[in-house]
Order: C-alpha cells, then sequence, then structure tokens
C-alpha cells in the first residue's frame, strides 16, 4: 500500500493554477511539501493511503482531481519542489 502526502488547505487539497491548469501536487516526502507550504498555498500536509490496487489508486487520485476540478501531479522523489513547479511551467501548454 503506497502513501503520499497531500498539501491541504482547511478540508481541502491545496492546488495551484499553472498555465491555467489546476493541479494538487503531491510526493512520498512529507519534508518536501511542508518545506514549501507557500508556494502551494496549504497550511499543512496530510498523509493519504492509496490502497494496494490500481483501482483503488485510481478512485483516491479521481477523488482528489475532482476536490480541486483539476488534475494531479505526483512529484519525483528526491527533487526540490520549486524544479517541480518550474518544470510544470515549462512543460504545459497554455490554457485559455
Amino acid at each position: 500500500m503506497d502513501n503520499f502526502f497531500v498539501p491541504y488547505t482547511g478540508n481541502k487539497p491545496a492546488s495551484v493554477c499553472i498555465n491555467g491548469h489546476r493541479l494538487v501536487i503531491l510526493c512520498h516526502e512529507k519534508d518536501m511539501l511542508e518545506d514549501d507550504l507557500e508556494l502551494l498555498g496549504a497550511d499543512r500536509v496530510k498523509k493519504v493511503k492509496f490502497g494496494s490496487s490500481d483501482v483503488e489508486q485510481e478512485k483516491v487520485l479521481g477523488k482528489l482531481a475532482k476536490q480541486v476540478d483539476g488534475g494531479v501531479v505526483i512529484a519525483p522523489t528526491g527533487v526540490d519542489l520549486r524544479e517541480v513547479l518550474r518544470n510544470l511551467e515549462s512543460e504545459l501548454p497554455w490554457l485559455q
């Protein structure tokens, strides 16, 4: 069973808007998010269990995406959050 850490603002996952895309960024390392909560507009980090099957994991990811009316990005382990955001800004197309 995989566990991820998700930034939250109040009772809702915190999202960022990059090039018109609303995204919630989650990762395996709690510290990665806690060190830069302000970049994500979050006030805390919550541990979320993703289940053991693909179906369970898709269900949890889908729920997170629906809560923010956007997408979900899983940040790679060992990469600084600022770098993840910079990469998303350069890779995602602009939406109007």
